[in-house]
């Protein structure tokens, strides 16, 4: 697709997403198109090496696509959250939006969460305190998930890195 041809090229789109969200933590534009990209990048990663791959496949116990996304999610609680903003986005699924939230102003974030006085993204993960994550957060998390197994099963060394430094950099 243009000049993204394979599964590391779709990474880069992901952290080039990433690095257009971070500054600005409160744009649910910025955090829809990192949310797509990074749910996308299923459909990249089998597209371009596992689904032709039958050592790796048994490696990791799957044999088709539906095996390989539960494969994904049996290793990521985190997906799952990034594929609803996916899809809610993308399909205008409004309940998927229950849970998100756009903190706003000084003091308005939990105890501990947030910068201090800047608007951001909030998705609910639990019914206790914290109850809720930021969006940069959840979207390091399914990136390092993603780089990590380019890392260990994929064909592309070395990764890209974006300008934006993971938090286990």
């Amino acid at each position: 697709m243009f000049d993204i041809n394979n599964a590391r090229d779709f990474y880069q789109k992901l952290l080039d997403d990433f690095d257009d969200y971070m500054p600005r933590p409160d744009s649910a534009r910025h955090a829809m198109n990192c949310a797509i990209t990074a749910h996308h990048m299923a459909d990249w990663v089998w597209g371009d090496f596992v689904k032709g791959d039958a050592s790796l496949k048994a490696k990791l116990g799957i044999k088709k696509k539906d095996d390989f996304m539960a494969w994904i999610d049996g290793q990521t609680v985190w997906y799952g959250l990034v594929q609803s903003i996916s899809n809610g986005s993308k399909h205008f699924i409004r309940e998927n939006a229950n849970g998100t939230q756009k903190v706003q102003g000084y003091g308005m974030g939990g105890f501990g969460q947030g910068s201090y006085g800047m608007s951001y993204l909030a998705i609910e993960v639990s019914q206790t305190d914290p109850k809720n994550m930021e969006v940069s957060m959840l979207f390091e998390v399914v990136i390092r998930f993603w780089r990590d197994f380019l890392l260990q099963h994929g064909p592309f060394n070395p990764l890209p890195k974006g300008k934006t430094t993971l938090s286990d950099e």
